[in-house]
C-alpha cells in the first residue's frame, strides 16, 4: 500500500453503540429493533454483556424467512453465529478488512480490549465510506476463499 494511504483503525469506522440482545428475544422483534435502528446485525450477549453471537439480516432471511419459519416461534440463540469474528478497537482497519474478506464476513463486532464487552459494529459498507481502498482487500480476500 503506498504511503498516501491513511492508517485508520477500527474506532474510526465502527458505529457505536452496538444493538445488543440476549438469547432469548424472538427474532420478530430483533427484525424490527434492525428496522428502527437501521441496522444490518444485531451482537448477541449474555445478561452480563458479553458476546455471544451476532444475527445478520442475512441470518433472518436465511434460516427463518426461506425456511417458512414463524419469526415468532424462534429466537436470538436458535440462529445466532455463536462465537463470531471480532476486533478490538485499536485494531487497524486494513486487518479488519483483510479478516473480513479472508473469513466472507460482512459484519463484524467491536470489542473493548479491556473489558472485551461488544461496544461497537462495523460493516463492509462502513469501510467503503471511510476507506474505499480497503475494499477491494475484503472482496480480493473473499474471491480467493470461494476458488
Amino acid at each position: 500500500m503506498s504511503a498516501s494511504v491513511p492508517k485508520y483503525l477500527v474506532r474510526d469506522v465502527m458505529k457505536i453503540p452496538t444493538v445488543n440482545v440476549l438469547p432469548t428475544k424472538s427474532v420478530n422483534e430483533i427484525a424490527r429493533l434492525m428496522i428502527e435502528r437501521d441496522v444490518g446485525s444485531v451482537v448477541v450477549v449474555d445478561e452480563n454483556g458479553n458476546l455471544l453471537g451476532i444475527i445478520t439480516k442475512t441470518d433472518i432471511v436465511r434460516d427463518v424467512v426461506a425456511k417458512g419459519i414463524s419469526p415468532l416461534s424462534i429466537n436470538a440463540g436458535q440462529i445466532m453465529t455463536k462465537n463470531p469474528y471480532y476486533a478490538f478497537e485499536d485494531t487497524p482497519l486494513e486487518e479488519a478488512a483483510s479478516l473480513m474478506g479472508s473469513k466472507g464476513i460482512g459484519h463484524l463486532p467491536i470489542l473493548n480490549s479491556k473489558t472485551l464487552k461488544p461496544v461497537g459494529m462495523i460493516s463492509k459498507r462502513d469501510i467503503l465510506k471511510l476507506a474505499p481502498y480497503y475494499i477491494d482487500l475484503v472482496y480480493q480476500l473473499k474471491a480467493e476463499k470461494n476458488k
